[in-house]
Order: C-alpha cells, then sequence, then structure tokens
C-alpha cells in the first residue's frame, strides 16, 4: 500500500479484515484479533473523522488520543503480522522474540493508557507534544474501553 495515496481508511480497513491464518496458533490468534477489534474502533470513532480520508503522508489535522492510539495500535498490529503466526512463541527466533516481547509491552500499554481515568497519563502525553489539544480530550467509549480491556495482557 502506497501511504502517499492510500488513506487512514484504507490502512485501517485493509489491517483489520486481512483473513488469519488458519495454523495461526492460539496466542497468535488472540492478539491479532483484539487489536483488530481495537483498531477498528478506534478508526471509526468520531474523533477520527477529520483524519480517516487523509493518506498516511498527510499530517493529522487532529492529533487527539484517538488518532495516537490508533496510530499506536495499528503498529502494534503491524507486529504481530509480521511474527510466523503457526509458530510457538518459544520457537521464535531472537529477533522473533523480540518483536513478540515488544507486541506483549505494546499491548500493555495500550490497555494501561486506554483504561487509565486518573491521573491520565494518555492525556498527559499528548497535551505534552500537542498543546492545543489541552483540555480537548475526546471521549472514549465503552465499546473502544471493552476492547481494551480484552487486550490479552
Amino acid at each position: 500500500m502506497d501511504p502517499s495515496n492510500a488513506t487512514r481508511k484504507d490502512g485501517t480497513d485493509s489491517l483489520v479484515s486481512q483473513p488469519l491464518p488458519d495454523d495461526a496458533n492460539a496466542e497468535w490468534k488472540r492478539f491479532a484479533d483484539a487489536h483488530r477489534d481495537l483498531l477498528g474502533k478506534l478508526a471509526y470513532h468520531d474523533a477520527m473523522s477529520e483524519n480517516l480520508q487523509d493518506t498516511y503522508m498527510t499530517p493529522a489535522r487532529s492529533k487527539n488520543r484517538v488518532y495516537f492510539m490508533w496510530d499506536f495500535v495499528g503498529r502494534t498490529l503491524g507486529m504481530i503480522y509480521n511474527l510466523p503466526p503457526a509458530k510457538n512463541p518459544e520457537r521464535y527466533n531472537e529477533q522473533q522474540k523480540e518483536t513478540y516481547h515488544d507486541v506483549i509491552s505494546r499491548s500493555v500499554m495500550s490497555k494501561s493508557l486506554l483504561t487509565d481515568q486518573r491521573p491520565g497519563m494518555l492525556n498527559m502525553m499528548i497535551e505534552s507534544t500537542n498543546p492545543e489539544q489541552r483540555g480537548r480530550h475526546p471521549e472514549l467509549g465503552a465499546d473502544i474501553l471493552a476492547a481494551a480491556n480484552a487486550l490479552p495482557v
């Protein structure tokens, strides 16, 4: 997919609709399914509407917490897809093990950032890099929180 021409919607739809291999192990499927579900919910949240039809190469118009988490979760899903789905994680080579541990860490981080209501680490992170977002944090909604809580960590 060409990031200069493909929209964020195109990329998201491609990631969440990729057929999972029949021979994928249960652990790989759990991570892939949970991240696909969360990514789809983040992509179609109202706060992503300003950004979804733009290409990947177009700077985001609204760098809000939904956009940030959409990007983070999408990159995590890409990492999952780069792991051999049929192979047991214990049999990964060193590079694959490193990626697998990154996936686990990123899953923990995603769950923590999305479900932490106080003190609002995600809000503080967004505000520190995008001061225009100070005090402008879209509600995530029950469906995103449920998907975040379903991450296998």
